[in-house]
């Protein structure tokens, strides 16, 4: 979490890590949580932009003041007026309408994209607490130690283990029918693979906070998070990077190809190898690193497209992957929305070509499928960023929660597989 802050300042913690954090959720701040770094931010944020749908179109607030452009231009506008990043999340529904791909109807009011300006913020890495600032007068260390003290007061209660039933919006014989009717499209030369996704049921039987420790602890996935949407919290499992920018460097790592992990090493062995030597898997995975490819070489410098690292198998701890790197050198001058409207949303999650698959989704998928595939992360004022693709993404609304999960459909796919595909998914927030 590279998040240049203006001040920065070591600190004695005043208690625990994790009755700090979640002190800190509970007085609102933003969570990100990098399993494979083993970082923790605390964020709290000022001025808020936001895109609802109002029935036609996207309309934008920065606190409340109307922002009369498309929400990615909207964000591009705004995040140069703060020093600091701004977290937060993109729908799948917004992204696809910025693109000028077909997606679901929406219902008016419908939140599309949130994102908040970082005043301050605690960072722990390797048991080294920081706050970090980005007002124009640095934090003394006292004022530090008041909310830090406040956090400290809270009870650090341990997550306890709440069974999370979840239930398939439809049922096995509904999703074999949309398998079939999928890889009829694909021998019709209709589109070459497509993200078939499902939605997930279930009602919390503990507190947010309480699952997001619980489960972030346990998935170690290096995009984790819990973001407060006001309304709407977004918990993010997720392991896959959608888009980074450090300077005119960009980067990708789409995910396709999933095999259950067991734990055992030698199970493993044996399950990862079957699973990178798939002939289905390994045709749907090029295809999306092909797609990825041509996404970004739309906003890239000629010729410095590539794929630096293909179908690598990387272990979670309920899942096994397959993981590629695509790179690539921006072109001169590309700014944040017309970045954002090339690669967004994510190959991984559509299908190829992107327009006949969003197409088809659009009518045969269970609802619009909100938070889950857009965009979840931060964007700074100098043009960098970190998107995360929210795959393994809960979107919670009071007590209710709603998680998708889904797999790519070519016409190799076994519906009875892709089904059982859908329930090792769920793993990461049930186990």
């Amino acid at each position: 979490m590279n998040l240049s802050p203006r001040h920065r300042l070591r600190l004695d913690p005043p208690g625990a890590q994790a009755a700090c954090i979640q002190a800190g959720l509970r007085a609102g701040a933003h969570w990100l949580h990098s399993g494979d770094t083993g970082e923790d931010l605390l964020a709290w944020t000022g001025p808020r932009l936001i895109s609802r749908w109002n029935g036609s179109a996207w309309q934008s607030e920065l606190d409340g003041v109307p922002r009369l452009q498309s929400p990615w231009s909207a964000l591009e506008s705004v995040v140069p007026t703060m020093p600091g990043p701004w977290i937060g999340a993109a729908s799948y529904e917004l992204a696809c309408d910025e693109a000028g791909l077909p997606h679901k109807p929406l219902l008016p009011g419908c939140l599309g994209q949130s994102w908040g300006a970082v005043i301050k913020a605690l960072h722990w890495k390797e048991g080294v607490l920081e706050g970090l600032s980005w007002e124009p007068e640095p934090p003394t260390a006292e004022a530090w130690m008041l909310c830090l003290g406040r956090l400290a007061q809270e009870p650090a209660e341990p997550p306890t283990q709440a069974p999370l039933p979840l239930r398939p919006a439809w049922d096995q014989g509904t999703h074999r029918q949309a398998v079939l009717r999928i890889q009829e499209c694909i021998l019709d030369g209709g589109f070459y693979v497509a993200n078939l996704c499902v939605p997930f049921h279930g009602d919390l039987r503990e507190t947010a906070e309480e699952l997001a420790a619980r489960t972030l602890g346990q998935a170690r996935t290096p995009f984790g998070a819990l973001l407060n949407l006001g309304d709407l919290r977004l918990l993010s499992l997720s392991m896959e990077r959608l888009l980074s920018r450090r300077g005119n460097h960009l980067r990708s790592q789409p995910i396709k190809g999933s095999a259950p992990r067991t734990g055992d090493p030698i199970t493993d062995q044996k399950t990862g190898s079957a699973l990178a030597a798939d002939p289905k898997e390994r045709a749907e995975h090029t295809m999306i690193v092909d797609l990825v490819r041509n996404d970004l070489g739309r906003v890239a410098l000629a010729g410095t497209v590539q794929v630096s690292r293909c179908m690598a198998l990387e272990p979670y701890p309920t899942v096994l992957h397959l993981v590629s790197t695509v790179e690539a050198e921006a072109r001169p001058g590309l700014g944040l929305a017309d970045l954002l409207r090339a690669v967004l949303p994510g190959g991984s999650v559509t299908g190829a070509p992107k327009h006949a698959v969003c197409g088809h989704l659009a009518a045969a998928e269970a609802a619009p499928r909100g938070f889950y595939c857009g965009a979840l992360g931060w964007v700074s004022a100098n043009g960098d960023l970190d998107l995360a693709l929210p795959i393994r993404t809960a979107q919670i609304a009071g007590s209710h929660l709603t998680y998708w999960t889904g797999g790519g459909i070519t016409r190799r796919s076994d519906p009875e597989r892709e089904w059982q595909e859908l329930f090792l998914k769920t793993r990461t927030i049930t186990s």
